[in-house]
């Protein structure tokens, strides 16, 4: 909306209003609200944690602002309410009508065609291999060249995994406690505890060179190509991605494919002091397709997530599997979900419901015998509300 202002001068005796416009400024807002009755079924029953639940969610509400400084600079800040934090906030530059500049942070091009149309918020079903992303929302310089489709070069705040342990000592000399603090990262970028913006979950990064994200995204009529590469912590690691999107009248699908080769940073189990590469590899795979009929858009989703972790020599065969399974109630390692379910298009995009069943399963450890995985799978009835103004 526009916003006008009138302010009035003295020229002689005469009043003469003034009017002066004000840059304009939209405001949006998306939410998702839904009633989930889950068996709880990714909780192992073995160990007493299983617990069946119906339970009311907010999964997310988000405000966006967006203005013009000119006719060639706009800018955008997206806010998180549900976790009070900034999500993104950035300039955005078009020197010409083919050449976007964007910096600031953003959403990096990484994770496929399923991370860039899909939403923590207003997407029902995600693929668990979402959580894995190194390169999230992050501080970035982004230009973007539209030929043949568009072209992307992204130089990104650099990944880092560190955390911090801080001890303290007492000296009953003096009576008086001192606090030291160390930190461990099983990456190579060094990283600091401090967040790129109050309150958020990406942290700063002691920078030696930034990562570096590519992408082509084609347009040929019906069909979307989507190729995209990162190269992350140092250079050391590594996240290509490729997909392909079909639309049509009322139809709407893609395919998304993203393996991630990540080397850790560990310690020579031989020689003190010095550290080697540990390769862990992760494969996410999405097909997804709705069509509309009427007011109804049923939709189906399938996702896997497989992991190839690192093993040292050695290794016990319990904990080989520990290595390979997840982690008690959630699906961290590997994952194979589909859902099917239908969006309510009566009202449009600013009052949505659906309604879905989700079944999700996974390897985990074998409470009875360690050294052996057990399936568990969690089935889901959910009956939610999306909505954007």
């Amino acid at each position: 909306m526009k916003v006008f202002g009138t302010y009035l001068t003295l020229a002689g005796l005469a009043l003469t209003p003034m009017v002066y416009a004000v840059p304009e400024v939209e405001v949006g807002s998306e939410y998702q609200i839904n009633v989930i009755n889950s068996n709880d079924g990714l909780n192992d029953k073995d160990l007493g944690k299983q617990t069946k639940t119906t339970a009311l969610n907010l999964k997310g509400a988000k405000v966006v602002f967006r203005g013009k400084l000119s006719d060639e600079i706009a800018w955008t800040v997206l806010y998180k309410l549900k976790e009070a934090e900034l999500e993104r906030f950035y300039l955005t530059y078009k020197p010409f009508a083919n050449l976007d500049i964007t910096i600031g942070k953003q959403k990096i091009k990484t994770y496929g065609l399923h991370r860039r149309l899909s939403s923590s918020t207003t997407t029902p079903v995600t693929g668990a291999y979402l959580d894995l992303n190194p390169l999230k929302d992050r501080v970035a310089l982004d230009i973007t060249y539209k030929l043949g489709g568009s072209w992307s070069l992204q130089l990104v705040d650099d990944y880092s995994n560190c955390s911090d342990k801080t001890t303290y000592t007492n000296n009953p000399a003096t009576n008086q406690v001192t606090a030291s603090t160390t930190t461990t990262c099983t990456s190579w970028n060094r990283g600091s505890s401090a967040g790129i913006v109050a309150n958020s979950k990406e942290k700063q990064t002691t920078q030696k060179q930034p990562a570096v994200a590519l992408e082509w995204l084609g347009s040929f009529g019906a069909f979307s190509p989507l190729v995209q590469y990162a190269i992350y912590d140092l250079g050391k690691s590594s996240t290509a991605s490729a997909g392909l999107r079909y639309q049509s009248e009322g139809m709407d699908s893609y395919v998304s494919y993203t393996l991630d080769t990540r080397h850790n940073k560990g310690v020579d189990p031989v020689e003190a002091g010095r550290f080697v590469e540990e390769k862990n590899v992760y494969m996410g795979l999405v097909a997804y397709a709705e069509y509309k009929v009427a007011n109804y858009t049923p939709f189906i989703h399938f996702s896997t997530l497989q992991t190839d972790p690192y093993e040292s020599d050695g290794l016990t065969e319990d904990k080989k599997i520990a290595l390979e399974a997840n982690t008690q109630g959630k699906l961290d390692r590997n994952e194979n979900t589909i859902a099917i379910g239908t969006h309510f298009d009566h009202w449009g995009a600013y009052y949505r419901p659906y309604v879905d069943v989700v079944v999700a399963s996974g390897e985990f450890v074998d409470p009875v015998d360690p050294a052996s995985k057990k399936d568990l799978t969690r089935t889901d009835l959910v009956v939610g509300l999306i909505g954007k103004f």
